[in-house]
Formats: structure tokens, sequence, C-alpha cells
């Protein structure tokens, strides 16, 4: 009986203890879960802030110059989330040190969102450059905005994932959509009209095509169809201080061009001298670039972005 009573208390004693193991290990679990909702609370938030910011600067509503103030707008923003990204990663290192690595609330991991944040940014830039390009081209060549609102639709349009790019078939059906005109070809022949157009979309050849590389190809393709050289000279007359000088400057050129058509011009255009003879400093030639990128009888035979 003694020894029966011994283990009898022994028993009672051990359940006592396993209870307060159960009781803490309860505790760790509670606090454990508390911190994954923490988190996931916290990243999911951020991500949808991610894809809701994208998805307002690729909008395009509004006119090209309420565009551009949105993604400045955007962009101030996007700089200062990055103190929320900074409260994840130290949020996210407290999980590691209590060797929590799973997470059922959310699947957004700091890395991830880190990345996704990188993206953003570079977006947010490459869409202010495409604004840009478009008020330059629009301010110069007299491109329609209407037409570069037709653009960015359809763009947007074949656009499925709202990646801001096209892989290569939906390109050519988005060009089709527009009205070009692209032979099909045999099978297992190449499609050298298309291979040509991607030649200058697509030049790395990663098979995919930006918004911006495409919005610049199909402005150049609406410059190409400047009718005369006085249209093009009025133009360049409007960019140069005063609006009637007989020369501009670089200076002048890439203040109202994209940098690649800038320097396009400025490689193309002699130094300006007066009817004297006497050279203007840092004047260029317009009118004379003007004659020589038309062909005789009045067409273009290059488009001033020098595609």
């Amino acid at each position: 009986m003694d020894s029966l009573e011994n283990s009898w208390q022994t028993l009672l004693e051990n359940l006592k203890v396993r209870d307060l193991d159960l009781e803490r290990e309860e505790k760790r679990q509670q606090q454990h879960d508390e911190l994954r909702r923490a988190y996931a609370a916290q990243a999911n938030s951020f991500q949808d802030w991610l894809q809701n910011t994208k998805e307002k600067i690729a909008a395009g509503r509004g006119t090209l110059e309420e565009q551009l103030d949105l993604i400045k707008m955007k962009q101030e923003e996007i700089k200062k989330k990055r103190m929320a990204l900074k409260e994840l990663e130290e949020l996210s290192a407290h999980l590691e040190t209590g060797m929590i690595f799973d997470n059922k609330y959310t699947k957004y991991s700091t890395v991830t969102l880190a990345q996704e944040w990188d993206h953003l940014s570079e977006f947010s830039r490459r869409m202010e450059n495409t604004v840009k390009c478009q008020i330059s081209s629009q301010n110069m060549t007299g491109v329609g905005e209407d037409d570069l609102k037709e653009f960015t639709l359809m763009f947007k349009h074949f656009d499925k994932d709202r990646s801001g790019r096209l892989d290569h078939p939906e390109f050519k059906a988005c060009l089709r959509a527009l009205g070009f005109d692209l032979p099909v070809p045999a099978e297992g022949e190449v499609d050298a009209v298309f291979e040509a157009i991607l030649d200058n979309v697509d030049g790395d050849r990663d098979g995919q095509v930006r918004l911006e590389e495409y919005m610049q190809f199909m402005i150049s393709r609406m410059t190409d169809n400047v009718k005369d050289t006085n249209e093009l000279t009025e133009a360049f007359k409007a960019l140069t201080d005063g609006g009637n000088k007989p020369c501009i400057t670089g200076a002048e050129l890439y203040a109202a061009m994209p940098q690649e058509q800038a320097k396009y011009c400025i490689d193309r255009m002699e130094k300006y001298a007066d009817e004297e003879g006497n050279p203007v400093p840092g004047g260029l030639n317009y009118k004379d670039f003007t004659k020589n990128v038309f062909k005789p009888g009045g067409h273009a035979t290059a488009s001033i972005t020098g595609f």
C-alpha cells in the first residue's frame, strides 16, 4: 500500500507539472498567434496599398498634366511608406527571434513586400517619364491628347494582368486593334514586319513591351506623318526662348524633349550662323535640320524621335 500511495502521489505531482507546462505552452502559442496576426494585418494592408497605388498611377485619368501631378504626389507617398516597410521588417525579425516561421494569416514576407515596393517605385518613375514624353510630344508635334488616350486605353485592354507590360502576342494583337496591317506569315516563316517593329520597342528582346516603350513607338509613328517642313519648323521655333528665334540651343531641346529625342536632334543639327556668317554661341540650325529629314516629295525620311 505504501508503494502504491507513493506512486499515486508522484502521479498527481507529475500531473500538476504537466498542467503548468500546458498552460505555459498555451500562453506562448497565444502570444505567437497574436504576433502572427499583428504582422499579417500590417503586411496585408501594405500589399493592398501597393496594388491600389499602382492601379491609380496606371489609370491615366484626367489630362496629362493632372496625371503627372498625381504621379508626383504618389511618389512622395511611396517614399514615406518606406517607414511602414521598415516597421514590418522589425516585426518580422521579432517573429524570427521567437522561432516563428509560419503564418497562416498572410502569404506576404518582408522580402516579397520590399521587392514589390522597389518595383512600384521604379514603375512610378517610368510612368512619370512616359507622361512627360507624351506632354513633350503633344506640345512639339501636335499629337492630340485624344490619340494618346486611345493608345493608352488600347494598351490597358490587352494588359490583362495589369503588369504594365505586354508580351509579344499581346503587343501584336494591340497593334492590329489599332489598325496596323500586319501580315499572317505561313507556318515556320518569320514575321519580318513585326520583327522590325520589335527591333524598335523591344531591342533587348526580353519578350516584354513596357507602356513607355509602346507609347514612344506610337508617338514616333504619329510624328512620321508630319505633313510638311513648316509644321516641324514651327514646332522647333516654339521651343526657343521667346518662341521666335532663328536657332535653338541644346539646353532648350533637353528641357522640352526626352533625352533620346533631344540627343537625336542635336547630333544632326548644324551649328547656326547669322546672316553675316558669324556663329551664334550654342545655336543650332533647326530649319536646315527640318529640311534634311524630309524627302523632296514632302514626306519625312525619319522621325524626330530617332526611330
